[in-house]
């Protein structure tokens, strides 16, 4: 298997332009600190749905892919689930402040899944490992939404001692959409073109609102700052080397499937750096931006040396 680095590059380089866009769009006035809410709102409710329902719902139905499927599914929800608690001790001995401990473990744990994991999963193991990508993609989206908004929310202060509304969080758009997808997939319901049309429109600027909001929090953020957090530092080695070369060491000792690549593609999705979504769920649990902003810059500049190492690896 050889790893497509152009691919690595152009889906980095351009990760990097449109966060530079946000980034300068807030420095220049031409967007204020309210939009980004707005926009983080605008992404969780609407387009953020689309992107997830799209991903399965119009996938061909294919029987002999749905064994492998489901063992990913759950062997994602198990990964997802450790490496979630897992870092929120690490976090503790590590003696992250109290108020990045959330941030940290939610970093650590989550991936890029969607916007690097996918297709650098085709470049590397062509469509069979594009479509078991997005099947993880279904625990990605049970775990983060769920366990990983409720790690955000502990470094809040303004929610100690307070329950959370688990309704409005297991009843997100997030979590609806993934269920519609499974239905339709499942059932092999064609969705009309005059409504596939428009959600595609929909899901097409997820990743670019995603991006801006990244830029947005990075220009609340000194540059010196990033580099000199050793915390960043620290959860960018667990996050894209530690844990990654781990679960490699786990499963080639135990191997998920006799199909090799339900355990590659559950790695190379690991190896991604922190999950785009993760400034829009600070935004709306009033997590830890800043901090959040530091980490996914640092994990995503050092990620065009570490993906191709996991890669050596699996």
């Amino acid at each position: 298997m050889n790893l497509d680095f152009f691919t690595v590059a152009s889906n980095l380089i351009s990760l990097f332009a449109i966060i530079a866009v946000g980034y300068a769009a807030l420095r220049s006035g031409i967007l204020d600190d309210n939009a980004s809410h707005v926009f983080s709102a605008f992404l969780m409710k609407i387009t953020l749905p689309c992107t997830i329902f799209l991903s399965l719902a119009q996938r061909e139905y294919d029987p002999k892919f749905i064994h492998d499927g489901i063992i990913i599914i759950i062997a994602g929800i198990i990964v997802f689930s450790f490496l979630l608690y897992a870092s929120r001790y690490v976090s503790a001995f590590l003696k992250v402040p109290q108020n990045c401990r959330g941030v940290w473990a939610f970093t650590a744990a989550f991936s890029n899944s969607g916007f690097m994991g996918f297709p650098i999963a085709l470049a590397l193991f062509g469509t069979e490992g594009l479509a078991l990508a997005v099947m993880l993609n279904i625990s990605f989206n049970i775990t983060i939404y769920t366990i990983g908004a409720m790690e955000i929310i502990r470094d809040n202060p303004a929610h100690d001692g307070q329950k959370m509304d688990m309704k409005a969080i297991i009843f997100s758009g997030i979590n609806i959409s993934t269920l519609l997808s499974l239905i339709f997939y499942f059932g092999r319901i064609n969705i009309p073109s005059v409504i596939a049309t428009p959600m595609i429109y929909l899901s097409n600027i997820t990743t670019p609102i995603s991006m801006i909001i990244i830029g947005m929090a990075l220009a609340r953020t000194k540059g010196s700052e990033i580099f000199r957090n050793i915390h960043a530092w620290t959860n960018t080695l667990f996050s894209l080397i530690i844990y990654p070369a781990m679960l490699c060491l786990l499963l080639k000792i135990f191997p998920l499937s006799e199909n090799p690549l339900v355990s590659a593609v559950l790695i190379l999705i690991i190896a991604m750096p922190s999950a785009s979504v993760t400034a829009v769920i600070c935004e709306l649990y009033h997590g830890n931006i800043n901090f959040a902003a530091k980490v996914m810059f640092l994990q995503n500049l050092f990620s065009v040396l570490t993906i191709p190492f996991i890669c050596m690896l699996i």
